[in-house]
């Protein structure tokens, strides 16, 4: 130990001035641990809490929104299935009424050719009796002519009488 004490002789070692520099540094220490680095340390830990903070509200909006957007996805899905059903139903009317007037169509456009078909045999039997009529008269003609061509006077007048009757 003397030869620590010779050491520290020899580079003019005080321990008094060695002391009041240990109490110097401790009070420097102190002050500085007051005055700067607990209020430091203290800004960190707030900085540190509100980071936690909003990345645990962040997380939570993040499920919160993937709850939201599975239950939105399930109402798209619920809605466009209705939307569908609805969508087939209303094909579905609108071909049978479309079918009805096709049918109605059809047997109005049977009717009216019932009907035509009926007025042009009409039409046809009148004709026929009619031309039945003109070739009894374009035939009484015809032998009244030829009657009165080749027959004498007394003959003819028997002839025509007949024809006539």
């Amino acid at each position: 130990m003397e030869a620590i004490v010779n050491f520290l002789e020899s580079l003019h070692f005080s321990p008094y001035v060695f002391g009041i520099q240990i109490f110097l540094f401790l009070g420097f220490h102190m002050t500085m641990k007051t005055l700067i680095y607990d209020p430091i340390g203290r800004a960190r830990n707030e900085r540190e809490g509100r980071i936690d903070g909003h990345l645990a509200r962040a997380e939570a909006a993040a499920a919160n929104a993937k709850g939201m957007k599975l239950k939105y996805d399930e109402e798209i899905k619920a809605q466009r299935a209705v939307l569908a059903q609805e969508l087939k139903e209303a094909t579905d009317k609108a071909e049978k009424a479309a079918a009805e007037r096709m049918q109605l169509a059809r047997d109005e456009a049977g009717k009216l050719t019932d009907d035509a078909n009926a007025r042009l045999n009409d039409e046809e039997n009148q004709l026929k009796a009619s031309m039945d009529q003109e070739a009894g008269k374009l035939a009484l003609a015809v032998a009244s002519q030829v009657v009165r061509n080749s027959l004498s006077e007394d003959a003819q007048g028997r002839v025509l009488a007949q024809l006539k009757g």
